[in-house]
């Protein structure tokens, strides 16, 4: 078959958990013998993993986010058109690179596939909404809806969003649970001196991820820990104002920030920390996703502290390869750090405890679980 596969998320490099996804996804339907053209953002690169690319610009995210997704579709659009016509499969990653799909289909035979692993309209209630986004946020979850019912087949990364999607009129028959995963041989579990004293934040730093809440725990593990070390992987929106925080609050001393990293680089400062938080605060789009750093985090041996949410409760044990606190307590959040940091043995529990569940969450078994739903 023709198969196209699209993200608005860049490929190349690498930018973040869903990225990493569809790409594999690409790199599967390729090695089954489909003709596959990835359509996407890559920097310029034309081709990867034997697959041809027709890549585009990303959407910006740091300016008007609504405009530039408009735009992005505007140009998804001409690239789907003059394909469309020998196309069997479209196989997109999320629904802002399927807004016009739903409108093709009643002309164009092919089958479209969606795979889900954010409802992007439902993080607009995040946080501390602008005027505008109060004013748009209903019309566009409507719309993000009605794109996912009119895919043929949608993959999602958890029940939890199964039963959102399932309330919104997706029928059950089209709707498919395939977890993220990792992939243990490419993730380094070993730690180098110094980490069993550092706590890391893997991932974009923007409001629904909540990191403020961690930078906020900070002085109260350094009272007890004074030798505890923070570090910050990944950029965001909300970078600069979570970075202004830790020199407020007098902790920037025990805080490292990096700014985005290259996906390799990112795996390899796992090496550098013994504990890995997920702190994202309780809110709808935030408990029907798992996020692709638990499993990350679960791969290189890190010990998992993280918000109590719905989705990751349904992989993760409380005691057994997570210890959960209360979604925005930075109380409770350190209570959890620093009895990890005064407890090795329990540390060492919750890393093994994740090795173990993360051998159960290997790319190699989800992706083509996701590829057979998606091309049955």
């Amino acid at each position: 078959m023709n198969v196209i596969v699209s993200t608005h998320d860049p490929l190349q490099p690498i930018h973040g958990g869903g990225a990493l996804r569809t790409l594999k996804c690409a790199e599967e339907l390729h090695r089954r013998g489909h003709r596959v053209m990835i359509v996407a953002p890559t920097d310029g690169t034309g081709e990867l993993s034997g697959i041809k690319v027709h890549w585009l610009h990303a959407p910006r995210k740091h300016r008007s986010q609504l405009l530039s997704s408009l735009k992005f579709n505007v140009r998804l659009l001409r690239k789907f058109l003059q394909f469309i016509r020998t196309t069997d499969v479209f196989f997109v990653h999320n629904t802002i690179a399927a807004a016009s799909l739903p409108f093709l289909k009643p002309f164009f035979p092919f089958r479209f596939v969606l795979d889900v692993t954010d409802v992007h309209a439902e993080y607009l209630r995040v946080g501390r909404p602008t005027l505008l986004e109060r004013l748009v946020t209903p019309a566009l979850l409507q719309v993000e809806y009605w794109i996912i019912r009119a895919a043929d087949c949608v993959i999602v990364e958890s029940r939890a969003m199964r039963r959102l999607l399932a309330s919104h009129g997706v029928r059950d028959e089209r709707l498919a649970v395939v977890y993220d995963g990792s992939d243990s041989a490419g993730t380094p579990a070993a730690k180098l001196p110094g980490s069993e004293r550092t706590i890391i934040h893997l991932g974009s730093i923007d409001k629904q991820h909540g990191v403020e809440c961690l930078v906020r725990a900070v002085p109260l593990v350094l009272e007890r820990h004074p030798d505890a070390r923070f570090l910050f992987v990944g950029g965001g929106r909300l970078l600069p104002e979570v970075s202004r925080l830790a020199g407020e609050l007098g902790v920037d001393r025990a805080c490292v920030f990096t700014d985005f990293l290259p996906f390799a680089q990112a795996q390899t400062a796992l090496s550098q920390a013994a504990i890995g938080v997920i702190p994202r605060p309780d809110s709808l789009p935030n408990h029907i996703v798992t996020t692709l750093k638990i499993f990350e985090y679960w791969a290189s041996g890190t010990a998992v502290v993280s918000s109590r949410l719905d989705a990751i409760a349904e992989i993760a044990g409380e005691g057994r390869d997570v210890l959960f606190f209360e979604p925005g307590n930075s109380t409770d959040l350190a209570r959890a750090l620093i009895r990890l940091l005064e407890h090795p043995e329990q540390l060492a529990t919750l890393r093994a405890g994740g090795l173990k569940t993360a051998a159960t969450y290997q790319w190699r078994t989800q992706i083509p679980q996701i590829i057979d739903f998606a091309v049955r």
